[in-house]
């Protein structure tokens, strides 16, 4: 299970604009599904070079990669599932 960012969204004021509350923030409990592949290096850059981190590769029932911040995953067992021995 894993969070993912709520992208900002801004409303109209009477001055500006506001934002939308529960926006432009993480999700606040564990809700979305996936299977967990592997732990990766990831990386952002800035005016002073690449800022290195690392992230989980995490894949979607449809098929897609997510790449998850540790903070925002939760490891989970599968009640369906066993090992053989």
């Amino acid at each position: 299970m894993f969070k993912q960012w709520i992208p900002a969204i801004h409303n109209k004021a009477e001055v500006g604009t506001t934002l939308q509350a529960g926006t432009n923030c993480w999700e606040a409990e564990f809700k979305n599904a996936g299977i967990f592949h592997q732990w990766a290096s990831a990386y952002e850059e800035f005016e002073s070079g690449a800022g290195n981190f690392t992230v989980a590769l995490v894949e979607l029932p449809n098929g897609k990669i997510k790449e998850v911040l540790p903070s925002n995953i939760k490891f989970m067992d599968l009640p369906n599932y066993t090992t053989s021995n």
